[in-house]
């Protein structure tokens, strides 16, 4: 509402609930005034000096004042001061008979709102009262609208965090709870559930049923719940319980308390009797609430190789446990080398046992991390797992055809089944061939000899074919322990075999591998494919192999795999 607007009955009904500091020295005017403005402000604090108006608003809650300029020891004015160093917006009023400019100057310093003339002008008075208390109904008004909205506030916080930090079907706290609770725990065990074959509850039942079933295990594990214990619902079909014991004894009790009841009360949904049962996962709480979830990941793991019912508490010492955790160390180390490229091609010299002249050299796979040089028997079983492999053999074609490119040496690449069932090996070949300006005829694919035999050998075959017409070479890598088609290989028309490390590391004792050796040579020979022998270690192996009539020696021998070729 304008304020010019504002009327008399306004102004009574807004400066009901107002509490005014009135501060005149001389009494008879003093209480004349108090009368007039009693009219408007039922709540009325007086004052007949500055001091004691200093003291009295300090002691009550005041929210207008009015004083007078002219008052003994200390002035209106330095009244005004004093309270506008604590309060920079509360109104004051000035009511003086005087109209000396230093006052209004002061005024302005101190920001007072207004300035009240005696004698009394009512219409003067009403207009800057008006104003004043105008402003404090709007503020009061903005404060409980303030409060109203962080009260509203306040609720639709607590319904997100409740849909944050809790089921909604079940209504238990998840596990984004879980882990808040872990946080502020110092001991106890966490058991992580998982629901035997629930899996073909979903398929025969359908998602909505399985909900229900969901449900009702949610309620029956409720009633498990001790004292020091917490139920949470966490992803799938799995549930958390944290147990706050202090011995290991207490935690095998708890499983076996769970299991018993669930083997003696079924879940009837929908009329249909369902029995449920668990493979659980246990760990104590650990200072990282993560190692934690991921021990009872590792333990429950364990307990489903026993089938269900059964629960598996996790034991540091365990060497299953080690080895699992082994596994995803290295999981995790080799998405890191082939994320940042810390793959690095090695090179491991052939020797033409002939001529004693090195004439080709292996491709090896290395990991480079802080400086340290990384086995491939540690990274690519992990990049099986997580379907890398092509990423790291794509990797050393593009890094040796680079490195190879002002050589004419020739060398040789590993390349996996996957490799060569991937459609687009054939152009990314062609791009780097291209790119750096290899002769085809100066690289050799070495494949395992089990290629022969596994699921999609036919469309391997047409791929090493195709890759023969391209001009390239191929070799069959560790001959003679795998199970092979040897009609296959003849379909493939091998240029080389290696024969395997297992037959040439022993030669020096054991006669039967010297045999095997001279029959793998034999067999090659006659279909005029040259041979290798791998793992030659010393000056008395290099000699067998070589009455063995092998062509070609590759070991620690001739030279360790190095990223630079002997000769450099």
């Amino acid at each position: 509402m304008p304020l010019e607007q504002a009327t008399l009955k306004e102004l009574i009904s807004n400066a009901k609930n107002l509490t005014i500091l009135f501060v005149e020295d001389d009494k008879p005017t003093r209480e004349e005034l108090i009368g007039f403005l009693g009219t408007f402000f039922p709540k009325i604090i007086s004052a007949q000096s500055a001091e004691e108006a200093w003291d009295k608003y300090n002691s009550n809650k005041i929210d207008l004042i009015v004083t007078d300029i002219t008052l003994p020891q200390m002035s209106g004015m330095e009244l005004i001061g004093r309270i506008r160093q604590t309060n920079t917006s509360i109104p004051l009023l000035i009511l003086s008979a005087h109209r000396e400019s230093e006052y209004f100057l002061d005024s302005i310093k101190y920001n007072v709102d207004g300035y009240l003339l005696k004698p009394f002008d009512l219409e003067q008075f009403l207009s800057v009262i008006s104003k004043v208390v105008y402003r404090l109904d709007m503020e009061q008004k903005i404060l409980d609208y303030n409060k109203l909205l962080e009260t509203r506030i306040e609720e639709k916080t607590y319904e997100l965090e409740t849909k944050y930090l809790y089921d909604p079907r079940i209504n238990l706290p998840n596990a984004i709870m879980l882990r808040k609770d872990l946080a502020k725990k110092s001991q106890g065990y966490l058991i992580l559930l998982d629901i035997s074959h629930f899996s073909i509850l979903n398929k025969e039942y359908g998602k909505v049923f399985a909900n229900k079933v969901l449900v009702g295990v949610a309620k029956m594990l409720s009633k498990n719940i001790i004292a020091n214990s917490k139920l949470f619902k966490v992803e799938s079909d799995r549930f958390s319980i944290f147990l706050e014991a202090d011995m290991e004894e207490e935690v095998q009790s708890y499983c076996n308390q769970i299991i018993s009841f669930f083997d003696n009360n079924n879940i009837i949904v929908d009329d249909v009797e369902i029995h449920i049962s668990f493979s659980m996962g246990v760990d104590k709480l650990r200072k990282d609430a993560s190692e934690t979830l991921i021990n009872c990941e590792y333990a429950l793991d364990k307990a489903k190789e026993f089938g269900s019912r059964h629960f598996e508490i996790y034991n540091e010492e365990d060497l299953d446990f080690v080895d699992k955790k082994e596994s995803v160390k290295w999981l995790r180390l080799t998405r890191k080398l082939i994320i940042e490229d810390s793959i690095e091609p090695y090179y491991q010299a052939m020797q033409e046992i002939q001529t004693g002249k090195i004439i080709k050299y292996e491709v090896l796979a290395r990991g480079v991390e802080n400086g340290e040089v990384i086995d491939p028997n540690y990274f690519l079983q992990s990049a099986d797992k997580l379907g890398l492999l092509t990423t790291i053999t794509r990797a050393m074609i593009k890094k040796s055809f680079e490195y190879m490119q002002d050589k004419t040496v020739e060398f040789s690449i590993n390349l996996t089944d996957k490799d060569l069932i991937d459609e687009s090996l054939i152009m990314y070949l062609k791009t780097y061939l291209e790119a750096y300006a290899i002769d085809p005829s100066r690289v050799t694919f070495e494949i395992l000899e089990n290629i022969t035999v596994i699921k999609n050998a036919d469309m391997i075959t047409q791929k090493l074919n195709k890759l023969r017409e391209m001009g390239f070479k191929i070799a069959v890598d560790d001959f003679g322990v795998e199970n092979s088609n040897l009609s296959r290989f003849l379909e493939m028309h091998l240029d080389f075999i290696k024969i395997d490390g297992i037959f040439i590391k022993d030669l020096k004792t054991n006669e039967n591998n010297r045999a095997i050796t001279k029959a793998i040579v034999s067999l090659a020979n006659t279909l005029g494919i040259k041979t290798v022998a791998e793992y030659v270690k010393d000056e008395e192996t290099y000699k067998i192999v070589k009455e063995c009539g092998v062509d070609l020696a590759q070991g620690y021998y001739i030279g360790k795999p190095s990223p630079r070729l002997l000769e450099e």
